[in-house]
């Protein structure tokens, strides 16, 4: 396929409707599991063991997404169905988190709140198992790490600009579009609509120019799939402790995601206003970050890229875990944006890169284990830390652990650039 900056229009259509996905799909979990409805559960719904419940829930949804991923990557090998499967998983999560609006803020609305927000999670997160395994697909060799770190990089801006969005038209106003009662905290759960709504809006383009991979020969069965994906897993120098290393620095992360909100209002008492604030900042360094370690990451490789970013969201954590100041807390934690797209980014890259076409699939089902399966350890120490010392601080604290582990665990040489699939 032609490279980043082709001037031939079906290429170039095709790259910008698959990097829109992540523009489509980031605001979904920023506005719900993360600064918005995360911090609505735990305070307003359920805000006596709120942080627990959104912590077991987390924690098992990410543990089924893990047991099942590889049977749909391997489905998608099979079949080839890739563009099809990203629009039902996209469809299916976004009906999920619109349906909350009706949670009303009452403890009635637990059971409801908690199994449609796993549904959501469930659906959106699981589509980039076929979204990340058609990377390689769009664009030379040369160029994923800048496509990866763009598309990323846009995803963040979308999150951006979505929560600006929220911020002015539902948070602020004293009287609020739509006549939506903040006594009944309509105006918070108008924002799953609006999530809801952009994804969908915002996936047409993918729907529309992304081309289909159909398989027109004949079928593996998707057992047999995922059996030669193991196979082909255990072929490549250095995959399996890359993704036992992912595993680790992966769990700190979606600890990090599914607390950040929570954390910055139980410590520092941040309003819902604040913690909007906070999310723009951070996911605007994100977004930066993201887009500059695409390009680092095709100069220096994914693997020294992921050790960077490492290194600064260890740093930025612990003292953002170690202050008492809430002016440093607020540099800290927009800074540590700055680092977590690249980690992001640079992990699909290192697979797109290994990875052959034939394989992509089952592969990336194994990526999504490696991201999910003990996903669950972040969200139920932190929940079992806070419920037992009654501190968010030694709740976080798990996250560096994770972030250190994984560092260590990396494959110490990165041999990408000379891995040649046929």
């Amino acid at each position: 396929m032609n490279d980043l900056y082709s001037d031939k229009s079906p290429a170039r259509k095709s790259q910008i409707g698959w990097a829109l996905y992540d523009w489509a799909s980031s605001p979904v979990p920023t506005l719900h599991a993360t600064f918005i409805f995360a911090v609505y559960f735990t305070t307003v719904i359920m805000p006596d063991g709120g942080s627990v419940v959104w912590a077991y829930m987390t924690g098992i949804t990410a543990f089924t997404i893990a047991l099942i991923a590889p049977l749909l990557g391997s489905y998608a090998d099979s079949t080839g169905k890739f563009k099809e499967l990203i629009v039902l998983f996209i469809a299916l999560g976004s009906v999920a988190t619109g349906l909350l609006w009706f949670a009303q803020p009452n403890e009635a609305f637990i059971s409801y709140s908690i199994i449609l927000s796993a549904i959501s999670i469930f659906f959106l997160e699981s589509s980039f198992i076929f979204y990340n395994a058609i990377l390689g697909k769009m664009i030379q060799r040369n160029h994923i790490g800048s496509l990866s770190g763009l598309a990323w990089g846009g995803g963040y801006i979308g999150s951006v600009i979505a929560l600006i969005v929220v911020l002015v038209v539902f948070i602020m106003p004293d009287k609020i579009l739509f006549s939506l009662d903040k006594s009944q905290s309509e105006h918070i759960r108008a924002t799953m609509l609006f999530a809801a709504s952009w994804a969908i809006i915002f996936s047409l383009p993918m729907m529309f120019y992304l081309p289909s991979f159909s398989q027109k020969n004949d079928k593996n069965s998707v057992i047999s799939s995922l059996k030669t994906s193991i196979i082909e897993a255990r072929k490549i120098p250095n995959l399996l402790r890359f993704l036992l290393a992912r595993m680790a620095y992966n769990d700190g992360l979606i600890t990090l995601f599914a607390f950040g909100g929570i954390y910055a209002a139980k410590v520092f008492s941040f309003s819902q206003f604040e913690i909007i604030l906070f999310a723009i900042g951070l996911n605007i360094s994100a977004g930066v970050g993201a887009i500059i370690g695409g390009f680092l990451d095709d100069n220096i490789g994914p693997i020294k890229t992921i050790k960077l970013a490492l290194i600064g969201l260890f740093l930025c954590g612990l003292v953002a875990i170690i202050t008492p100041y809430k002016m440093i807390f607020w540099i800290v934690g927009v800074g540590l944006g700055l680092f977590v797209g690249p980690v992001q980014s640079a992990s699909r890259t290192y697979l797109s890169l290994t990875a052959s076409d034939k394989h992509k699939g089952g592969l990336f089902g194994l990526y999504m284990v490696s991201g999910k399966l003990t996903s669950f350890v972040g969200p139920f120490l932190y929940g079992w830390l806070v419920m037992i010392s009654g501190n968010e601080r030694y709740g976080m604290a798990v996250v560096l652990l994770l972030i250190a582990l994984g560092f260590l665990l990396l494959p110490s040489k990165d041999a990408t650039r000379n891995i040649n699939h046929p």
